[in-house]
């Protein structure tokens, strides 16, 4: 069968086929350098579905035209179908193809059946079909433009292909529908052998099948369909850190990825320049061009926007690029500046952190207690004094102190104490406050000036278990008719 085949297909080429120099071709996109910003697209965006007409018209030196034929007494040759293989280096929606022909048909068109079919790359064949769509051939003549003569086939709905994809038509209607095909001897098919012929024989059904054109006719033929698709052709530019420290090196680190159709030559002709006419703005009046990642160091701290602009390349004979301009915005850190407020009442004092800039903070008390790192503390001084009070702030670049002065006082508690019963002191278990008058809050404080304990009374006497308390020093802080009164606790376990 195959010596068979090999011997019609040399007799198809020569006698059924004649050559047409000339073919328009695209625009060359290297040689025209777009304008940034006259369309823009948000990352993950297609620019559209288009026909995909790489093949269709890169590869037409000079073109063959060629019969569709199902069989006759008098035919040697049963070619009648044509079908070319993409390969795919994403996930592409394909929902049609368009074509070039004519035909020669007394009635006013020919049927032509078009179908989206897997690739089988054990046999190099066709696989299952999985859609297909009738479309008619009007054109009458050749012509030697050829998106005069083109014909466009829509499916149903789009197909979402994640592998190799075969796209294939067929006529019913014997040497009434001429194609276009490219002129295999110019080489154009770059030995690529993406080309299948549909052998159909009246004479020997049982051998319809698909074959290859490079393995059955020796010939490098590339049928000039143009599917239609849609894919997505960038990624969104990420940034290394998005919260940096001004005037550090390289700070500021971006990168960038278009996706894997940009070195896919059926879907972009131009990807040996894939990079070229993209730039990055940084934000504060400086930029790069040319590059996929970049560094930059801001000399100042604010908030700046990225903008990366990219003119990506398509091969679409109409429009062959899309524009993209994607923002994101990175900080450079300001000084923290440190700030607190405080309110005292007797030997209690309560902070308030007012900083700005900073992420973080640590309180020295000035009273030899350990500090803390509580946004808002209260502390319990054991003593009438004068205190310095250290508040750092921080963040990841920089770190800055305050002080303040804090005075602890009696006032207000003497009256009280006379009148409180606060016992025992040293306490095991429990400790007994008596002599409390209204409503009553009590507090008790571990050094670290932490609330472990917090009671609510209205009886004048209350007492209080500390036997879940570890041994050590502790401050009750009693609030009652809008006085406070702070009274050392040791709590001792024997």
């Amino acid at each position: 069968m195959t010596k068979i085949l090999l011997t019609l297909s040399s007799l198809f080429i020569l006698q059924a086929t004649f050559a047409q120099p000339g073919i328009a071709g695209p625009q060359n996109a290297d040689a025209v350098v777009p304008e940034w910003g006259y369309t823009t697209k948000s990352a993950g965006d297609s620019c559209g579905a288009y026909f995909n007409n790489y093949i269709g018209l890169a590869k037409t030196t000079s073109v063959l035209q060629e019969y569709m034929r199902t069989g006759d007494v008098v035919d040697d040759f049963y070619y009648a179908g044509r079908a070319q293989r993409f390969t795919v280096s994403q996930p592409v929606d394909v929902s049609g193809v368009e074509f070039y022909a004519y035909e020669t048909s007394p009635l006013d068109s020919v049927m032509v059946i078009t179908s989206l079919h897997t690739y089988l790359p054990g046999p190099d064949s066709l696989g299952p079909e999985i859609t297909r769509d009738t479309v008619y051939v009007k054109h009458t003549s050749f012509s030697l433009i050829l998106p005069n003569i083109a014909v466009q086939s829509y499916f149903d709905v789009p197909v979402t292909m994640n592998s190799d994809y075969i796209i294939a038509m067929h006529s019913t209607q014997n040497e009434e529908l001429v194609i276009v095909t490219n002129d295999y001897t110019a080489n154009d098919g770059n030995g690529e052998s993406f080309s299948f012929a549909l052998y159909q024989n009246p004479d020997y059904p049982t051998f319809d099948e698909w074959v290859s054109a490079m393995s059955y006719f020796a010939a490098d033929y590339d049928y000039l369909m143009n599917p239609l698709v849609k894919y997505d052709l960038f990624d969104p530019f990420t940034i290394l850190d998005d919260t940096i420290c001004p005037d550090a090196v390289n700070a500021g680190c971006v990168s960038y990825t278009q996706t894997g159709n940009f070195t896919n030559h059926l879907y972009n002709s131009n990807y040996a320049s894939a990079t070229t006419h993209n730039r990055w703005l940084w934000g504060d009046g400086y930029q790069n061009v040319d590059l996929t990642s970049a560094c930059h160091t801001y000399a100042n701290a604010g908030t700046f926007n990225i903008e990366l602009q990219d003119t990506l390349f398509r091969y679409d004979f109409n429009s062959p690029y899309c524009v993209v301009d994607v923002t994101q915005p990175i900080v450079a850190l300001d000084v923290p500046v440190p700030a607190f407020t405080f309110t005292q009442n007797g030997l209690t004092a309560d902070f308030t952190n007012t900083s700005t800039n900073a992420d973080s903070a640590w309180w020295n008390f000035g009273d030899a207690t350990a500090g803390t790192d509580l946004d808002n503390p209260s502390h319990a001084y054991a003593t009438v004094g004068t205190f310095n009070v250290w508040l750092y702030a921080y963040n990841e670049c920089y770190v800055d102190s305050t002080m303040l002065t804090v005075t602890t006082d009696d006032v207000g508690i003497a009256a009280h104490e006379t009148e409180l019963v606060f016992y025992p002191n040293p306490a095991n278990t429990q400790v007994v406050i008596s002599g409390l008058q209204g409503e009553s809050k009590i507090e008790i404080l571990n050094i670290l000036g932490e609330v472990v304990a917090v009671i609510r009374t209205s009886d004048s006497q209350e007492t209080i278990s500390v036997a879940h308390l570890p041994t050590g020093t502790y401050f009750v802080k009693i609030s009652q008719n809008n006085q406070q009164l702070t009274k050392k606790l040791v709590v001792k376990h024997s």
